[in-house]
């Protein structure tokens, strides 16, 4: 379905439709019209910027919604009046077979997204889980434990991840406990965020959810900048680089931000499996992927491994067509902006004779001080040293400080089970994989919440505040990250019966509280830790997974 939607598109079609700003389904069409950039950097639509008239009303929408926001009674719940079960059924079509070939098909169109299948099949099995931790969190407000903070929210688009993260996750999830969003565009590749909102806000109207509830903002980064200045109280939901993440939390003080990180694999071996993981682990999307592989710990190369058993057999499409009609993921794609060997990145060379594919190699276990993400471009930084010392407590450690500081989103190991137990003690990332070079290797890869797992996006800790204001995992209910407790709640808590015994040993610092709230709270946040980190045991799903992490917070803890 996806490949004969994208057959029979007709490419003028984003330009007879542009891009506008949508309040309460009313589209505004005066103001900056500008020419949109697929991944290629491609003309490929209009967009018209909000002018003066379309800024407002999406202002004066805002202004409103925060008052009925600072007007809900403490202890009480926000008139919501079936939202719930008539965006479950909206969610529905979106999921179904016609509907979702065409959110695919845009984003193919308009990132040169390879396989977008497999993000709608996880759309499909991970909101599932999230579905049911947004209503345990809406129970818990019917109960009057929290307290959801209905003040309108942003919602910053991924490009490479939408329909999961954006449309699903931010959007959905909220509307239905009552949280309004409002979507920012992009400054590139913006067009299948703007087509995803135009079909939900079309099976909006079907289902009876009410517009005000999703509005769309086509402004420049200093409207948006602007906007998010005007609303303090006002989240915003962003998954990207940590260098954006930084500019938005100077004018959204709730951004609550998933960020990438030097993704590293260490491999003792040189087999055509680990050869294979590499290869798929840096090429996945053209490198367009926040799971791609950016850095990898092994023995000296040898000569022409890159060249030949890595890379050698990497493949270039034309269209993302070609690589739906060949279930490929991993491929490069023809046309995407990339460098050559005349004006490469300083310090790189070549890792294959012709496609633009680039390494270069830290001798000796000189780690690297910095690594760029190089975003849809395929380079690979190494660091090589002995295999002796590869595996010394030595290296290991000053590896494990070295993913601490750099904080990637995983570390996939290929190498003996007592080194990849001393990697994951000495380093606690978020995503640990672990295989065998004579395979199954393990590749860079995400955690499946489906299958009970957990994942996230961490900037380095010691950095963490000035990226967001949490660390995000998944999967947790979105409307969880701007949900307070009740006071009466927190207080109650405290009045129960003592914490655990394994963490007795804070009750000398429990008993120097006087505030009963946070008393609770403190309690609240011990009991769950309590809960939540009694690994390892054994995952649910098809691959062998142990994990320390066991659950996210469920509704009041």
């Amino acid at each position: 379905e996806t490949v004969q939607y994208i057959r029979g598109f007709d490419p003028a079609q984003w330009s007879a439709d542009p891009i506008v700003t949508v309040v309460e389904g009313v589209a505004y069409r005066q103001g900056e019209v500008i020419d949109t950039t697929d991944a290629r950097g491609r003309v490929n639509g209009k967009q018209i910027i909000a002018d003066h008239e379309a800024f407002d009303a999406v202002v004066n929408l805002a202004q409103t919604l925060t008052s009925e926001a600072d007007k809900q009674p403490e202890g009480g719940v926000h008139e919501r009046d079936g939202y719930l079960e008539a965006v479950r059924r909206l969610e529905a079509v979106l999921l179904s077979d016609e509907v979702a070939a065409k959110l695919v098909g845009n984003q193919a169109m308009d990132f040169c997204k390879q396989d977008g299948i497999t993000e709608i099949e996880e759309s499909v099995q991970a909101t599932d889980v999230e579905r049911k931790l947004n209503d345990m969190l809406s129970k818990d407000e019917v109960l009057g434990k929290v307290a959801i903070q209905r003040h309108p929210a942003f919602i910053g688009c991924v490009s490479n991840f939408s329909n999961f993260l954006d449309l699903f996750r931010k959007t959905l999830r909220n509307i239905e406990l009552g949280v309004p969003v409002v979507i920012l565009s992009r400054s590139n590749t913006s067009q299948h965020c703007y087509r995803w909102f135009q079909i939900l806000s079309q099976l909006m109207g079907v289902f009876g959810v009410p517009q005000h509830l999703v509005s769309f903002a086509s402004l420049s980064i200093d409207q948006q900048r602007q906007l998010m200045k005007t609303f303090p109280k006002s989240p915003c939901y962003f998954t990207g680089s940590r260098e954006i993440a930084k500019l938005i939390r100077e004018v959204c003080p709730l951004l609550v931000a998933s960020t990438g990180g030097p993704n590293t694999m260490l491999c003792t071996e040189f087999t055509p499996k680990v050869a294979e993981a590499v290869r798929m682990s840096a090429c996945i999307e053209n490198s367009g992927q926040c799971t791609a592989l950016r850095h990898l710990v092994s023995p000296p190369l040898p000569d022409a491994w890159l060249e030949k058993e890595v890379f050698g057999s990497i493949q270039t499409v034309d269209s993302s067509v070609q690589s739906l009609e060949q279930n490929g993921f991993y491929d490069l794609v023809a046309g995407l902006p990339s460098e050559g060997p005349d004006n490469k990145k300083p310090g790189y060379i070549p890792a294959h004779s012709s496609l633009p594919i680039f390494y270069r190699e830290g001798a000796g276990g000189a780690l690297p001080a910095s690594i760029e993400e190089n975003w849809r471009r395929v380079y690979l930084d190494v660091t090589s040293t002995d295999k002796e010392f590869l595996s010394s407590d030595g290296f290991t450690r000053s590896l494990c400080d070295w993913l601490i500081e750099h904080q990637p989103i995983s570390l996939s190991v290929n190498g003996p089970l007592d080194l990849a137990l001393r990697m994951w003690e000495g380093s606690g990332l978020c995503v640990f994989s672990w295989g065998s070079p004579e395979g199954p290797a393990a590749l860079s890869c995400q955690a499946r919440p489906q299958d009970g797992e957990c994942f996230g996006e961490f900037p380095p800790r010691k950095e963490l505040r000035e990226h967001t204001r949490f660390p995000v995992i998944v999967p947790t209910p979105t409307p969880g990250y701007n949900t307070n407790y009740q006071a009466k709640q927190l207080e109650f808590v405290d009045s129960l019966a003592p914490i655990a015994h394994t963490v007795a040993f804070c009750n000398p610092l429990l008993d120097q509280l006087t505030n009963g709230a946070v008393k609770g709270f403190c309690k609240v946040i011990l009991n769950y830790l309590v809960d939540a980190a009694t690994g390892p045991k054994r995952g649910a799903g098809a691959r062998s997974c142990l994990f320390g992490l066991q659950r996210p917070p469920l509704g009041a803890g």
